[in-house]
């Protein structure tokens, strides 16, 4: 029995309500059929050869799928659909049926939630259950279906008969660091005496990571053993609303155009290459204890005290004008705002600091407050896309040091780049992301370079 056959079967899968009308899933069984070598009808190759740019499908299928659709286009429903049926169907002891997923929180409360859901609704596969945890079905066979976070060292030493990896585009450590290129070097190995395929299936974002180099080196050519399928959420699943995608689109019409149309976003990079910004992190180093010989310059990103935090860097040059962050102090919210003020401005003090240069925020306020404190504050000349430019130049001359603060380095990670319509680049961070930690070291490193033109007072 095929995938296709048990989803058809009412005894089965197809007694599950999401599959017993198989009419919208049009488009996904034809890419099921591609990915298992099946055969298809002269509509399915027409939909196959728009979604692929290939004339036709391998007559054997593929070992590895890559789905890059919008969101609610069904993709996650098609993982787990695989990882049961493979799980159902699998007969070596010791194998895994693996769902990948960006947390423990994703993977267990959609995808996992899926893929049990025919072990619990169908009576013919909720006898082949032996045993049952938050993460696992351990079946009869011998074979486990199982879901984890994007963790390599957690698959190293399992034996996969399917791997199903979803949204690998978005996955990141806790500390900012892309972790897709390290999954897919973990996950292989896993299918490799099993002969089992790897299947992903994401939407799309910047034109950088894993999930863009395999479009770009495997879309469109017909003698890839990787399958490369692109299309948007509506056309793989057309019970999606048309008024929820007016609205998608009036939202944010950039996000619409990959979270929706399945499109990278042309233009956007990270900004830093992860090996040069590591190289400028002093390990272990969070602060520098002030010093009476050297001359020290400050930035902060204040904060009304309800969603961003209020940071403050402050820094020196060293002989070799290295710029050097001795201090980044964060408050976040919520907090009082004038308390803060109070704080930075002894943290300053202490630091023989007596101005501190910001953005514009809040009008007068900062400048007011820090002023009743001792503290002149001067307002930034430039845009913050351009001190993080400032910033990237620096750390890839390795002419900056930053202390090794997680939070910093996971902002600094997140930080993406965008060509501008007039020819500017425009940094910034990723959506519901924050950068005010970054924000500051980046003011720093700009004052503290502008500063490299004027004498030296010691």
């Amino acid at each position: 029995m095929n995938v296709l056959e048990a989803l058809s079967d009412p005894g089965l899968f197809g007694a599950l309500p999401s599959f017993q009308d198989l009419s919208t899933w049009r488009a996904w069984l034809a890419f099921l059929k591609a990915v298992y070598g099946l055969p298809l009808d002269a509509e399915e190759l027409t939909i196959f050869q728009k979604h692929t740019g290939q004339a036709a499908p391998h007559p054997g299928g593929y070992p590895e799928a890559v789905a890059i659709v919008g969101r609610q286009s069904g993709k996650s429903a098609v993982a787990a659909l695989v990882c049961a049926f493979e799980a159902a169907t699998g007969t070596e002891r010791g194998t895994f049926a693996l769902l990948v997923a960006q947390d423990e929180r994703a993977v267990k409360r959609t995808l996992f939630n899926y893929a049990r859901q025919p072990f619990r609704a169908v009576p013919v596969l909720a006898r082949e259950v032996v045993r049952e945890t938050a993460d696992t079905l351990d079946l009869a066979s011998g074979v486990s279906l199982a879901c984890y976070p994007c963790r390599a060292a957690a698959v190293r030493g399992v034996r996969a008969s399917i791997v199903a990896v979803d949204e690998l585009a978005y996955f990141t450590a806790t500390d900012g660091k892309p972790t897709d290129t390290e999954m897919l070097r973990a996950l292989r190995p896993c299918l490799a005496t099993t002969g089992g395929k790897l299947l992903i299936l994401s939407s799309p974002y910047g034109q950088s990571g894993a999930l863009w180099d395999l479009h770009r080196g495997h879309y469109g050519k017909d003698d890839s053993s990787t399958l490369i399928w692109q299309a948007s959420a509506p056309e793989m699943n057309p019970t999606l609303p048309a008024d929820y995608l007016a609205r998608m689109e009036a939202d944010d019409p950039e996000a619409f155009r990959s979270e929706v149309l399945g499109e990278f976003r042309a233009g956007l990079a990270t900004l830093f290459d992860a090996e040069a910004l590591e190289a400028v992190v002093v390990p272990e180093r969070r602060e520098l204890p002030p010093s009476s010989e050297l001359l020290y310059e400050s930035f902060t990103d204040p904060s009304g005290g309800r969603s961003d935090s209020f940071t403050v860097a402050i820094g020196h040059r060293d002989a070799e004008d290295r710029v050097i962050v001795d201090v980044l102090r964060a408050w976040k919210p919520p907090f009082n705002p004038s308390g803060v003020v109070e704080e930075a401005a002894s943290l300053l003090l202490t630091y023989n600091v007596t101005s501190v240069t910001g953005d514009r925020y809040g009008g007068e306020w900062p400048r007011e407050s820090f002023r009743s404190h001792g503290i002149a504050y001067d307002l930034a000349e430039k845009a913050k896309s351009d001190l993080y430019l400032e910033l990237l130049a620096a750390v890839n001359s390795g002419t900056v040091e930053l202390p090794d603060v997680p939070e910093l380095l996971r902002e600094l990670r997140g930080l993406e780049r965008r060509r501008g319509s007039s020819g500017r680049d425009r940094v910034d961070h990723r959506p519901g992301s924050h950068d005010d930690r970054a924000n500051a070291v980046a003011g720093l490193v700009s004052v503290l370079s502008a500063s490299l033109c004027e004498p030296m007072v010691w």
